[in-house]
């Protein structure tokens, strides 16, 4: 999560300003620095030194009042760009080729949206984070996806305590507050025209564009890194993110699988599974039937958690778990299953899932999955009301089922 390589006009602008801060202060260390270690030298008392006291500055209107001046032109220096940069990341730039009508080629955008910029409404949560994109009619979980060189619009806010978002490499910190809304912009990559402006080009060819197709896709498609920035409770370090920057399709394809969700296992419709888990539950049979009654039913997980197509696993709680499989970490970023070439390892993965179900608790201390006044899974009772957790077996086949979810 270095913010010294940056990936999107606001981390450079915030970089920019970061170097001009460092190169002014480090003069003034050197400055001050060797003054100090002048007069150490030069006036430092000797053995048998009579020598009289040296002449002093103070009360000397011509040096303090350069040294004021001094001093207020080098907070110039920096205040100017300061302020730049501040309304620089302000407002959200009207940037035409950014409005989802020239690029999105998915279905479902409603027209008045044509002109407006992607919108993400970014929600904190101890210690999760969630993803809305109202203009599509999706919500996802702790991995925002966004198209590359295309500036994207954040409404920040928090349900709980004050969180605050930090993309390092794409754009600085801005704090969700309970009861306000913030917001930001970010864009992953730089647009067309400041691409050509760094690059010195000029025109709007099909080659050029070719050029900065191919710039976007081996500079800026990446898996970045985030983290919540303001101490939110004992699970804090936990409360990471990660954003998927990619191009346009890939985009429009990820919103259409994130629209379509799930069917159950062997292929049925939702009323067909449902008929028979009315019915006579035990005839649905192998692991991922099994696993998606446990999650129904004995793990309680429906009651907190969204799968899109699935009309009775409708929770609002806990993250939206539409398309978990193909998320390429699990619990808020913390625990990892992606390769260093960003493609999920099967293996790993099924380890998380079976580590977040089985520890929770340890995995993230104080999350509300394990105790939830009575609803959580580490307060699991049986019929006589006794405490009883999920099995290894139970735990085996919930995991498996989550891992369908792709």
């Amino acid at each position: 999560m270095t913010t010294f390589v940056t990936k999107g006009p606001v981390a450079e602008a915030q970089y920019d300003l970061f170097m001009l801060t460092v190169w002014v202060t480090f003069g003034i260390f050197l400055l001050v620095g060797s003054v100090y270690i002048v007069a150490i030298i030069k006036f430092r008392e000797r053995p048998n030194d009579d020598r009289p006291m040296p002449s002093q500055g103070h009360g000397n209107p011509l040096v303090e009042i350069g040294l004021i001046g001094a001093s207020i032109l080098l907070l110039v220096v920096i205040a100017v760009p300061t302020l730049k940069a501040i309304w620089f990341t302000h407002d959200t730039p009207d940037d035409p080729e950014s409005y989802l009508g020239t690029w999105y080629s998915g279905e479902g955008l409603a027209e008045e949206e044509a002109e407006n910029p992607l919108i993400v409404k970014v929600i904190g949560y101890q210690w999760w984070w969630a993803f809305e994109y109202p203009q599509l009619g999706i919500t996802t979980a702790n991995e925002m996806v966004i198209p590359a060189g295309k500036v994207v619009h954040l409404e920040l806010r928090s349900v709980d305590v004050i969180h605050s978002f930090w993309l390092p490499r794409i754009a600085g910190k801005v704090d969700l507050i309970p009861g306000r809304t913030n917001s930001m912009w970010i864009q992953a990559g730089d647009n067309f025209a400041r691409w050509k402006e760094k690059q010195a080009l000029q025109g709007e060819g099909p080659e050029l564009r070719e050029q900065y197709a191919t710039y976007l896709e081996e500079e800026i498609h990446d898996y970045y890194y985030g983290q919540c920035a303001e101490f939110c409770g004992e699970s804090h370090a936990r409360m990471l993110f990660r954003a998927t920057v990619v191009g346009d399709d890939a985009f429009a394809a990820w919103v259409a699988s994130e629209k379509e969700g799930h069917r159950p296992p062997d292929n049925k419709t939702w009323e067909e599974w449902y008929a028979v888990y009315d019915k006579n539950p035990d005839a649905l049979t192998g692991d991922l039937n099994e696993g998606l009654k446990i999650f129904m039913d004995r793990g309680k997980c429906a009651t907190c958690h969204v799968v899109k197509g699935n009309p009775r696993a409708l929770g609002v709680a806990g993250p939206n778990l539409t398309n978990v499989g193909s998320r390429l970490s699990i619990a808020a970023g913390w625990l990892n299953h992606h390769t260093e070439e960003a493609v999920i390892d099967p293996e790993q993965q099924y380890e998380n899932f079976y580590k977040w179900i089985d520890q929770t608790n340890v995995v993230k201390p104080g999350n509300l999955m394990w105790k939830a006044n009575g609803g959580g899974i580490g307060e699991l009772t049986d019929e006589n009301g006794d405490l009883a957790l999920l099995t290894d077996d139970e735990i085996h086949k919930l995991s498996l089922y989550l891992q369908s979810l792709q």
